[in-house]
Order: structure tokens, then sequence, then C-alpha cells
């Protein structure tokens, strides 16, 4: 059998482009390791994750039912989303997490004693939590647990254990951990929006103090972009801020504090943007990756339709995660299930799945995967060394509340000394009163590990190794024809109408979603980008423009001498739609009819 030597040399260089990143990645695990604590810290999320264990933990083991407080914290991992949102928004996102948590057990028990069946669930329910933490910006950490539970709920019924008490155990540990999640709210509720802002100020303040020629300018300019839409966000999501609100006569009733102190923020706000806007001169900076959020008050947040809609239109960065971390579970699972005979398959599938989940481009992949195995190695000899599963039930209670707290302490920090703890803290759970041999369950969590984090670096290679130029071009098309929308918005005075303000909206994300996808072509195939980076370019600041017109013009004025633009816009929007790429010079061709602003780039 013989194979056409084009697909060979792609192949080889597939396969060499790999060893690369994997050498680079092997040198890496430790990387941006401090040992200094500076706010804001994780201290907070790391106690209410403690806690949340610790009491259900603490409760079974006094009632001589130890085994049941360790079930409970299949719920309990509840806790550990929603952090730094406010109050209303994270009501429903424990709330959802929670369902799901409970609803992937449930399926996990209903599959349970199938292998095949174990293998396809947690693939699909893999794939359908990835999309939706994409497309609803849900933040870590992800779609993992729910892949971790579905696992466990396959596996723990072939040990005996009863599928309702398994049910009602993750019920009761997300009971638990919902209001634990509440808690810092209870001392101030609008904490999160004041360290939002607070963490706006200090991202810009370090971008303003960076001379232009710095070379970390980029890095911290996005890094400025990012905190101020984040603030925008968490405002929105406490609450709409009115800007307008100064009657000194207005009431004082709690929600009236609350209402104006959210004004005076978003206020703050708006003159921290202003500073940053300012830095960002045209003739100054020509990186369109430096490019401020320029409008001068919040769009708000799409309804969770919208942003699901918007996540299916293909190709997405969204769908492309979920298809390949429904691969890499299945790939997982059949290698640990039905290949080499693992007893604990899930935590093949869950390694997969974890490496893949973020839809990071193949070298960060690359490097999470070697973070993982290096970090579950060291973890368990910890685990050999420390004893952990000969300890008494009170020793077991003591352990697992401390890993579970250090565990959250460091993984914004560094993942490898996270996964260090997080690997004695599974095999203390694992073997606590089982009357398993430590050494067998430790070498079974390593040889899963390794199969699970393999398959997670293959798959980025196999599936959509090629897409890069295809995605970047549909999210061209997409930036230009929603920058087309706001130009006729403009053309016809109804800017900020209602639908003006959404359709400003929807080009704030796109442009959002075009960075993040270029930056990704960029690094996985950069010679197929190439004559794609200019037009991006162009196409960033077009849409720069546009909505920094939007927000400047006065409502209901129309600007008629930007209507020209609009069929222009459109028509190049459509000539990317067919993979028609046009020249750079003919997007800023359109720009320039936008503002009377001096020419970018």
């Amino acid at each position: 059998m013989t194979f056409p030597r084009r697909a060979v040399r792609g192949a080889r260089r597939r396969v060499l482009r790999g060893a690369e990143h994997l050498a680079s990645a092997a040198i890496t695990p430790f990387r941006g390791l401090r040992w200094e604590v500076r706010a804001p810290t994780r201290w907070p999320v790391a106690l209410r994750a403690a806690l949340a264990i610790a009491i259900p933990l603490t409760i079974a083991t006094a009632a001589g039912h130890q085994a049941w407080g360790l079930l409970c914290g299949t719920g309990t991992f509840t806790v550990l989303y929603g952090a730094g949102r406010p109050l209303r928004s994270r009501i429903r996102v424990l709330v959802l997490v929670a369902l799901g948590l409970i609803s992937g057990m449930s399926l996990g028990v209903l599959v349970s004693g199938n292998l095949v069946l174990s293998i396809l669930v947690t693939a699909v329910v893999g794939a359908v939590a990835t999309f939706l933490a994409h497309a609803l910006r849900l933040g870590p950490p992800g779609a993992f647990f729910f892949v971790l539970i579905v696992g466990i709920g396959g596996y723990l019924p072939t040990r005996g254990l009863d599928p309702g008490s398994l049910i009602l155990a993750t019920t009761t540990g997300a009971a638990v951990a919902v209001p634990i999640a509440m808690f810092d709210l209870l001392l101030d509720r609008l904490g999160p929006e004041r360290a939002a802002v607070a963490a706006a100020q200090r991202a810009v303040e370090k971008f303003l103090a960076s001379p232009p020629e710095d070379g970390q300018a980029e890095d911290l300019s996005t890094a400025a972009t990012n905190a101020i839409h984040d603030a925008w966000t968490v405002l929105w999501d406490g609450g709409e801020p009115d800007l307008a609100l100064d009657d000194p006569g207005a009431p004082t009733s709690p929600q009236a504090t609350a209402h104006t102190v959210r004004a005076d923020l978003a206020t703050d706000l708006i003159v921290i943007q202003q500073r940053y806007s300012e830095h960002l001169l045209p003739t100054q900076q020509l990186n369109p990756d430096l490019g401020a959020e320029p409008t001068a008050a919040p769009l708000g947040r799409p309804r969770l339709r919208r942003m699901v809609a918007r996540a299916l239109r293909w190709p997405t960065a969204a769908l492309q995660a979920a298809i390949r971390v429904a691969a890499g579970i299945a790939a997982a699972g059949v290698a640990a299930g039905l290949l080499a005979g693992s007893g604990h398959m899930y935590w093949a599938m869950a390694a997969a799945a974890l490496v893949l989940h973020n839809g990071m481009d193949r070298r960060a992949t690359t490097v999470r995967s070697v973070e993982r195995l290096a970090g579950t190695t060291l973890g368990i000899g910890l685990f050999l060394i420390g004893g952990f599963s000969g300890s008494g039930p009170w020793a077991v209670v003591i352990t697992i509340v401390t890993l579970q707290g250090l565990v959250e302490l460091c993984v914004v920090r560094n993942y490898t000394i996270a996964v260090i703890f997080m690997t004695p803290l599974a095999l203390t759970i694992g073997t606590a009163g089982s009357g398993l041999a430590a050494l067998t369950i430790a070498q079974e969590r390593l040889l899963d590990t390794a199969i699970g984090v393999l398959c997670g670096v293959a798959v980025p290679w196999l599936i959509g190794w090629r897409s890069s130029h295809a995605m970047l071009t549909a999210h061209l098309s997409r930036a230009i024809s929603a920058s087309a929308e706001v130009i006729g918005l403009l053309g016809r005075g109804q800017h900020q109408d209602r639908a003006g303000l959404v359709a400003q909206r929807e080009l704030s994300l796109d442009l959002q979603e075009l960075s993040a996808i270029a930056g990704r072509a960029i690094r996985d195939e950069p010679e197929r980008v190439t004559d794609l980076v200019p037009v991006r370019d162009a196409t960033a600041w077009l849409g720069f423009t546009v909505l920094a017109t939007a927000s400047q013009e006065a409502p209901g004025e129309a600007l008629e001498r930007v209507a020209p633009a609009e069929d222009l816009a459109r028509d190049l929007a459509v000539r990317l739609a067919r993979q028609d790429v046009p020249q750079d010079r003919e997007i800023r061709a359109v720009r320039a009819i936008v503002g009377k602003r001096p020419p970018l780039g």
C-alpha cells in the first residue's frame, strides 16, 4: 500500500512541528511561578473551595459515613464557578452549573457498565459542555468538571455503589456549595464591581507607565483592554449602570445606595477608558492589537440565545473546540478502556478534555499536556511518600480540605504546582476506605493521565490542522459585515437607538473573536495566513474607527458622509465569505470614509 508523496510530506511536517512544540514545552512547566501574594489573590476562592468540601465531609465523618462525604465532593465542584461575578449573574451561573453536574452524574449512572456507551456519552457531554462554555463565556474551570462527573458516574456503580445515592450525594454537595460560593457577597455585595474597576485601573496604569518602544507594550495593552472589557461586563451583569443618576434627594435605601455606587463606578471606568484611549493616538500606534475598547458606555451582554447562535456560525472556536474535545475523549476512552483495560478509564478521558477544552493553539495545548503529566508524576510521588491513603478518617478530612485549598490557590499562578496537589487529592479520595492498594491505583493514574494527554496533544494535529486560513477569513468577513451594519445606522442617525447599540455590541464581539482567532492562526500556521495579516490589521482598524465614530457622534444626527462606505464594506464581506481575499488598501479606503481622523498604518 502506497501513500501520495504530498500526504507523506505533510505528515512528516506535522510530526516534526509537534516534536518541536513538545521539546519547548518540556522546559516550561514551572514558568511564571512567583511566591509573593498580591491583590487580587486567590485566597477567597481557595477558602470557599476548602469550606465547601469541609462541611459535608466533616459531618459525614462524624456520623460514621465518610464515604458519603467524599461522594458529596462531586457536587461541591460548583463552588469553583462564578468567582468574580456580581450577585445576579453569579446566582444564574451557580444554579446552571449545579444542574449540569447533577445531570452529568445522572447520565453517567445511566450508562454505567456499558463501556462503549460510557465513552460515547462522556464524549457528547464534553462536546456540549465545551461549546456552551465558549459560547456563553463561562470562564474557568470551563467544561472540565462536567466531563469528570460523567466519568465518575459511569465508574462508581461498577464498584457496587448505589446509583441513586450517587445522584443524591452530588445534589447535596451542590446545595452546600451554592451558598458558600455567594458568601463573599454577604460581606460586600458590590465587591466584584469594585474589584473589576480597580483591576482595570491597575492594568491601564501599568500600560501607561510603559514607553512606546517597550517590547511588552502589546501584552500590557491586551491586558488593559481585557480588564476594561471585563469591568464593563461585571458592571452590566450586576445591573445596568445609570450614568445620569444625580439626585441629592433620592432615597437612601440599600438598593438606591447600591445603584448610586454602581453609577459612580461606571463613571470612574469611563475616565479610565478615556485615559487609555488617549494614549492610543492613531499616528503613534500602528498595531491593531493596541486598539482600545472604544465605546463610552457599556453595550451590555447579549441574551443567552443570541450568544449560542453566534457560536453556531461555522466556523467558530466554540464548535472546533467541541469537536476536538469529543474526539480526544473518545480516543482516550478507547485507548484506556478497551485497549489498555484500565479500571479508571474516566481519568484518561478527563485528562484529554482538560488539555483541549480551552481551545488553545497547538503549542499551548502541548505546554498544558506537559504540565499535566509532570504535575501528576510529582503528585504521585507526594501521595506515596505522604502515606495519605493509610491515614485515619480525620486525617483524611484534614488532607482533603488542605489539598483542595492549595489546588485553588495555585491553579492560576502555576498549573504544574496545582496538579502536584490535585493528584494526591484525587488519589486520597479514590483510596480512602476502598481497600485498594495505593501503589496500584497510583500506577493506573499515571498510565491514564499519559494516555489522555497524548490523545489531547495529537487531536489538534489531526482535526482542523489546516483550518486556520478558512476560519480567519470567515471572522474577517463577519467583522467587516458588522462594521457595515453600524456604518449604515450611522448614516441614518440611528447609531444610538436600540438597534444601533445592538449592532455596535455585535461588532465589538466580532472584533474580540477576530483578535483571538488571528492570534491562534498566526501561532499555529504562520505560513498559511501570511496573506491575511495585513487584511486583518486593516479590518481591526476599520472596526475600531467605526465604533469610535459611533460613540462620539450625537444621537439622532445622520452622518451622511459615511453612507457610501456601507455598500463598499458589504461587498468586501461577501468577497471574504467566498474566500476571495481583498487587498488591505481596499479596506483602508472604506475606513478613510468613516471618520475625519489621521490615517492609521
